[in-house]
């Protein structure tokens, strides 16, 4: 069921010109390249590779983006393939997170092995940054459901969410280091769990380099209390609008 979502969902978004499905990998690819061009011609002394830095850093926030801002609309957009009792509401929500995971995974692959390619040295551990990407994709997928759900009921609510996913962005972890920063602000950082997701892929891809701080522990609570939360809301929201 939700491989035919998958395809379904394809089709809707890029058309079914075979050339439209590469606009899936060229967005995050594009935007990754501008904020790593900006931040390479900036300059910054204490990054070992600004385009290893932000590149791959700016797709696993994108990820999350992509992921959370498009719930807003996956039950008003396949409200009709409600008819069948074989969809469930998480199906249309699980075909959509893996279709964003897929891209930006193998933009990631392409920005690792392109910088490399300029002199970079090869990942201290792939396997954490693949985890990085694992549990991005896990937490953004139980916002994604709590959104879903809350917007089913009220519709207006998608717009903040797009809003509150760009101001999120400097505090995100993207753009520094845990040990970077005053203690004082440290402690305060570390209450986000995607700064503790960024500290685990800068792990993956630095190693010793920098002393990353992160409790994966924190971040599993997260992403459970949001899916039984997100799959709570989801199944009283089916319950309505089976009476409609």
């Amino acid at each position: 069921m939700i491989g035919a979502l998958i395809i379904r969902e394809m089709h809707t978004r890029f058309g079914r010109q075979k050339y439209g499905y590469l606009w899936l990998f060229f967005e995050p690819l594009l935007l990754g390249v501008m904020i790593a061009v900006i931040h390479q011609v900036r300059g910054t002394e204490s990054i070992r590779s600004n385009f290893e830095f932000f590149a791959i850093g700016y797709i696993l926030f994108f990820k999350f983006r992509g992921i959370v801002n498009r719930a807003g609309n996956t039950i008003g957009a396949n409200r009709g393939l409600l008819y069948h009792r074989q969809v469930t509401l998480p199906d249309l929500f699980y075909a959509r997170h893996i279709i964003e995971s897929i891209a930006c995974t193998g933009v990631m692959a392409v920005f690792t092995i392109a910088g490399i390619a300029m002199g970079g040295d090869l990942p201290d551990s792939v396997m954490k940054m693949l985890s990085a990407m694992m549990l991005m994709f896990l937490f953004a997928q139980g916002l994604a459901l709590v959104v879903g759900a809350a917007t089913s009921e009220w519709e207006g609510l998608d717009r903040l969410v797009h809003a509150a996913s760009y101001l999120m962005l400097p505090f995100c972890g993207l753009f520094f280091m845990v040990e970077w920063l005053p203690a004082w602000m440290q402690d305060l950082v570390l209450w986000i769990p995607t700064v503790h997701i960024f500290e685990l892929l800068r792990d993956g891809q630095f190693g010793d380099t920098y002393r990353p701080i992160y409790d994966l522990s924190y971040v599993a609570g997260w992403i459970l209390v949001t899916h039984l939360i997100g799959l709570t809301g989801l199944r009283l929201a089916r319950n309505r609008l089976g009476l409609e």
